[in-house]
């Protein structure tokens, strides 16, 4: 259908105005995509079809299975594994325990999804023992936030999985774009951590590092250390789907927690409690964010937007850093999956006449998304670290800059560096 401006004006101006009162965001997107049918020929019905068929897709099925996942692997303690682990491989060196924290963050990412999920587990543990260690309370808050954002950035993500489906790409695909960015952060972080353990004295656990010791953490661990590369495994391995391994990612949690004798009907049924009320708020976004997304194509009006980005320049290195500083913007008000359903319909097709490969893209969302998870006044893994810290939001949104500003260094890597994404799916496509 042709482009059709008064349209435009009237979803995003509906849009705009909801948001403004306070509207969830789901329910703003329903609006406005009803208050353009209103002006349209395309009958209501269309609002329907659309929910059914966008809350239906196969693979948001992971979703919901890497949150009750994650959630089991906190309740049976194997996240206590990991930690020990990660403690007598990296303790003993400047900032070691900082540095354990995010190599747990990392580990613990591969096996959740979600990053406030991965900040409560690993900081409630890793907090009060860095602050023993004489860190900084903010400091060590700061460092549990930001590593709790990896579990958005190295896979299995639930953000990724949301933003494979809005943009009809791969998900196993994304999933292994997103394993070089993440370990390149995970390094810029420890790199970090080395460098203030230096400066300031702090940091080594007086335990050097022995094999024997570290095979035996690693011995006792081994049904924690082996989940994500089982999982993970069977995806990149094409044994499975990302929706099938989360399935088998929750049959392996619950076996290892009842061996374990940690995981019993109460914990089991907490953990799917939790799992459903955060499986429900996606759904509830994803239905009218599809029938919004789908409504603006219909009518022509990412075409629009492609018109106007190239009136301003049709560099695409440019217009990525203008976006980026969008979605900075916009992360810092507005929840991760919320913003990935809302602005890849937006945002995705004027860039991908630009030559911008929606991998790369996808990566780029997602580490931008990371530093809105930093950000007040949203800034929710910040509430997370601060509730388990008990420190406010405001000295750990001080201690958390530097971090910040080494994902903002890795994000114009990535747009300059645009393979550094798009190689790892280059082999899946292949």
């Amino acid at each position: 259908m042709m482009a059709d401006p008064n349209i435009a004006v009237i979803i995003f101006g509906t849009l705009g105005v909801m948001l403004l009162l306070g509207v969830p965001i789901g329910y703003a997107l329903g609006i406005a995509t009803a208050a353009a049918l209103t002006f349209s020929p395309t009958p209501y019905i269309y609002i329907a079809q659309t929910l059914y068929t966008g809350t239906g897709l196969f693979a948001l099925i992971a979703i919901p299975g890497f949150i009750l996942a994650g959630e089991l692997m906190v309740r049976s303690k194997l996240t206590d594994q990991i930690i020990r682990v990660m403690f007598v491989l990296a303790g003993n060196i400047n900032g070691g325990l900082a540095v354990c924290t995010f190599l747990s963050c990392a580990f613990f990412a591969a096996l959740s999804g979600s990053g406030p999920a991965t900040t409560a587990a690993i900081g409630s543990i890793m907090i009060p023992a860095m602050v023993r260690a004489g860190y900084p309370v903010a400091w060590s808050a700061a460092v549990v936030a930001s590593g709790g954002t990896l579990g958005i950035l190295i896979p299995p993500s639930n953000p990724m999985i949301v933003y494979a489906v809005s943009a009809n790409v791969s998900v196993t695909g994304l999933f292994l774009a997103g394993l070089i960015p993440g370990f390149l952060l995970v390094a810029m972080f420890s790199a970090y951590c080395w460098v203030y353990g230096r400066m300031t004295g702090l940091g080594k656990s007086g335990e050097p590092f022995r094999m024997k010791a570290f095979l035996t953490a690693l011995w006792e661990g081994k049904a924690a250390m082996i989940m994500p590369v089982l999982v993970l495994g069977v995806i990149y391995g094409g044994l499975a789907t990302p929706t099938e391994a989360a399935m088998l990612a929750v049959i392996y949690a619950s076996a290892a927690g009842i061996i374990s004798r940690n995981l019993g009907l109460k914990e089991y049924i907490n953990a799917m409690i939790t799992t459903g009320k955060l499986t429900g708020a996606v759904l509830i976004i994803m239905g009218p964010a599809t029938a919004f997304g789908r409504l603006l194509t219909l009518y022509g009006v990412p075409d629009q937007i492609a018109q106007a980005f190239i009136s301003i320049s049709n560099d695409p290195l440019l217009i990525l850093l203008l976006v980026s500083l969008l979605l900075i913007i916009i992360g810092t008000f507005m929840e991760t999956l919320s913003s990935i359903v809302l602005l890849t319909p937006i945002l995705l097709p004027p860039l991908v006449q630009l030559g911008v490969s929606p991998v790369q893209f996808g990566i780029l969302f997602v580490v931008l998304s990371q530093v809105g998870m930093l950000s007040p006044p949203l800034g929710v893994n910040l509430f997370v670290a601060s509730a388990v810290s008990r420190t406010t939001i405001e000295k750990i949104s001080w201690a958390v800059l530097p971090l910040i500003g080494l994902m903002l260094v890795l994000a114009v890597v990535l747009i300059i560096f645009p393979s550094l994404s798009t190689f790892a799916y280059g082999i899946v496509a292949r």
